[in-house]
């Protein structure tokens, strides 16, 4: 069968883009050290990295929830801390405010100090994070926990909580509430700490029963923060332990994705080598063939 020249001209014009396009396959895999280029280079492959691809970015997502958990946590236990050394600094003044021994001097020295605790301790569960969220209001994060609008101490937000996926199918509580702290029996610590000093500045016969009832309501709410505090506790361990397991999936996971996608530089450099040398032979023959002319017969 004769081939014509048109022919002749289509099946080299289609051997060098083939090989061109060999060359520049194998050009981009050594340059980018993946082997898959493409979907087509191997479906299966693909398929495999787009799900740990998938994966991957599910551990990254955990990881970064469980930061922002442990900050929440952390700050929460931090201004929970400073609740806790307050209460223990009012309750030792409670108990010597109600010597009956103590000057003017002393009573208003004490005074003082018990109102500068009682505003300690609402600042603290006021505090807000960075982006002037509230951390002890529950969800209702742009209201502050405490108010005093009415002239008494009352706790603001809720106690619903902030719950943040940290696993496959795991979600951890990022937050403690005012609400659940400071509510006992109906009443507030600080409430209570105004009542008393009122008795301080001016007793009634109603005195000693103020005393008991304040000493109550600080260990019940000491209590409540210890209770908190142990909690934020547990939680942290529990997400640093999660943070350490999926470190080593996210580790595991690149580690099959560059198995799967690696590219094989000794095998790739066979590859550009045949492409090189069948471009060369293609381009040789061309020239060659078609420089042959008829008259150089005769």
């Amino acid at each position: 069968m004769r081939v014509s020249d048109t022919q002749f001209s289509q099946m080299m014009l289609q051997s060098l883009q083939m090989n061109n396009a060999g060359l520049g396959t194998v050009l981009q895999q050594m340059a980018t050290s993946d082997r898959l280029t493409k979907l087509s280079d191997d479906p299966m492959a693909s398929i495999k990295l787009l799900n740990l691809e998938r994966e991957g970015a599910a551990i990254s997502q955990y990881q970064t929830n469980i930061a922002n958990v442990k900050t929440t946590l952390s700050s929460q236990e931090v201004y929970l801390d400073s609740v806790n050394e307050s209460m223990k600094s009012m309750r030792d003044l409670v108990l010597w405010g109600a010597n009956g021994t103590l000057t003017d001097e002393d009573r208003a020295g004490m005074i003082t100090e018990l109102e500068s605790l009682r505003d300690s301790v609402a600042s603290s569960f006021n505090a807000q994070d960075e982006e002037g969220h509230y951390l002890f209001s529950g969800t209702q994060t742009d209201t502050a926990a405490i108010s005093t609008a009415t002239g008494d101490y009352v706790v603001e937000g809720n106690s619903d909580k902030r719950v943040v996926t940290v696993a496959k199918g795991v979600t951890m509580e990022s937050n403690m509430t005012a609400k659940d702290i400071m509510d006992v029996g109906g009443t507030n610590v600080l409430n209570q700490i105004d009542s008393l000093i009122e008795e301080f500045k001016n007793p009634t016969a109603d005195f000693r029963n103020q005393v008991e009832t304040t000493i109550s309501t600080i260990d019940a709410t000491s209590g409540n923060v210890l209770g908190a505090m142990t909690e934020i506790g547990g939680r942290l361990n529990n997400l640093d332990l999660m943070d350490s397991t999926h470190g080593e999936n996210k580790l595991f996971v690149d580690k099959v994705n560059s198995d799967i996608s690696a590219l094989d530089y000794g095998e790739a450099s066979v590859r550009l080598s045949n492409y090189m040398a069948a471009l060369q032979a293609t381009q040789a023959s061309y020239v060659k063939i078609n420089d042959l002319n008829l008259f150089d017969r005769i």
